[in-house]
């Protein structure tokens, strides 16, 4: 009946999944990992399936600072291909998630940020995925049953992750942690960028108005 029938994927929302070179996170990761073990005091209690996270200043440790200098690089290749007019960025906070087995963490996204990462040190089968949800509210308005998840219907997605693994995505995606189902802690570092100068350089008007007079100055 038709000659050609496109499904356009319009205004997608894109992550950028970066992997680093199998001998170079490795090398990283065992760093991470000796360090978290050096600064971070071990739980007071036994077992507990609570995800630990660290204050949110790591970007400031001297023994972090490659893993620090890959967040700014992979940082600055998102913004350039986003083509973003901007002069700089800071990271404005860096923690740590240490998630024993059991451990999960709910739906939330990361408010007065531009982007957000996740640095994955160590994972295992049943603790190597993120999860993102459809940012499209109005999708739940009306839902009908589908005989099966695809592109088209699905509300949650399941993003890969494994050692050396980091993931930049925009702040305001809102992104949970399924449960820890392995037998291991998962290990990973997150981190938050924002325009260095926001309230100068990018918060004010784009258009111009007749200039006023300024007797005197």
């Amino acid at each position: 009946m038709f000659e050609e029938a496109i499904a356009h994927p319009l205004f997608p929302t894109h992550l950028w999944v970066h992997k680093l070179e199998r001998d170079a996170s490795a090398q990283l990761n065992q760093s991470i990992l000796q360090t978290l073990e050096r600064i971070l005091p071990l739980p007071e209690s036994g077992p507990t399936r609570q995800t630990r996270q660290s204050s949110q200043d790591l970007h400031l440790v001297p023994e972090l600072a490659e893993l620090v200098k890959v967040f700014r690089y992979a940082t600055r290749g998102v913004l350039d291909a986003m083509q973003a007019k901007y002069e700089d960025f800071e990271i404005t906070g860096c923690w740590a998630n240490i998630g024993p087995p059991g451990s999960q963490h709910s739906m939330h996204s990361h408010a007065n940020n531009f982007l957000s990462g996740v640095y994955y040190a160590k994972t295992s089968p049943g603790s190597d995925t993120i999860s993102f949800r459809d940012p499209r509210d109005q999708r739940s308005i009306f839902q009908p049953q589908y005989k099966e998840t695809n592109q088209f219907n699905v509300a949650v997605q399941n993003v890969a992750a494994e050692p050396g693994s980091l993931i930049i995505f925009p702040s305001w995606l809102k992104h949970s942690v399924p449960p820890n189902r392995s037998n291991e802690e998962r290990v990973s570092v997150s981190f938050n960028a924002m325009f260095s100068n926001f309230a100068t350089t990018i918060s004010p008007p784009r258009w111009s108005g007749i200039p006023i007079k300024r007797e005197g100055i």
